[in-house]
């Protein structure tokens, strides 16, 4: 069966991408499926590096880093499809509800776990290595080789072996997350730790550079929604935003 692309999503199909990049490409009716892959992840990344250098960031830009990272994975994920020429595809939704195209894995045996697909990336589970991520085409490009894992959140992941750390979608490794103890992925890149000391912070994609948190440092952090946390520092109680700041004070 020859591997063909679904019909129209907004990160796969052919028609759809070359209308996008129109304005940077000679002759669209010409470009190759690796020729728009790579166009297509050059613009994202671009697009990315430039909300990325604002050191600030508020809710508007985090949304549109989010998108961005959820399109670039996506188009990275897909990139698998170069040198594709057979396979069985089926149309799925990935875990935030969008319609996607990916190797049929229904008669794979070989992990014990799978998650749904996230930002064009799955989880997986083999019970004596542990966790790692396949791409669109069934590929592992993580090995399992992780005790804990959380979904990739804005193109890179929470893995844990020993310490914790970040992965991006290449497999790529990233410093461990100082003192860190624990660590659950949120949304918009923003993830929560819990310290060695057990004090609990809100961090970026980019701790393992900074090694500093967004947020200040709280005895607990207790998730209201998507948005909003409450935070307690001794007595004091109070409600923070994703971005680390104080929205409520002395809530009880």
């Amino acid at each position: 069966m020859m591997a063909t692309l679904a019909k129209p999503t907004p990160f796969y199909n052919k028609d759809s991408l070359l209308k996008h990049f129109r304005h940077f490409f000679a002759n669209p009716e010409q470009i190759s499926y690796p020729d728009y892959i790579k166009g297509m992840s050059v613009q994202l990344k671009k697009k990315i590096n430039i909300l990325e250098y604002d050191a600030i960031k508020n809710i508007f830009q985090l949304e549109q880093l989010a998108d961005l990272h959820s399109r670039f994975s996506l188009v990275n994920s897909a990139n698998c499809l170069v040198n594709k020429t057979e396979g069985d595809f089926v149309r799925i939704k990935d875990i935030d509800g969008r319609d996607m195209m990916t190797q049929s894995l229904e008669n794979n045996t070989k992990y014990s776990s799978m998650d749904k697909f996230k930002q064009g990336f799955i989880r997986v589970k083999q019970e004596k290595n542990g966790y790692g991520f396949l791409n669109i085409c069934g590929e592992e490009i993580v090995k399992c080789q992780y005790t804990h894992a959380e979904n990739f959140n804005n193109g890179k992941a929470l893995v844990k072996k020993e310490s914790w750390f970040f992965i991006d979608f290449e497999g790529k490794q990233s410093e461990s997350l100082r003192d860190v103890a624990d660590a659950i992925s949120l949304t918009k890149g923003i993830s929560l730790v819990r310290f060695n000391n057990g004090k609990y912070a809100l961090i970026d994609n980019n701790f393992a550079k900074t090694q500093t948190p967004i947020s200040d440092i709280f005895d607990s952090i207790i998730p209201l929604n998507t948005q909003n946390f409450k935070v307690q520092s001794g007595s004091e109680s109070k409600i923070i935003n994703l971005e680390g700041m104080e929205t409520y004070a002395n809530i009880h």
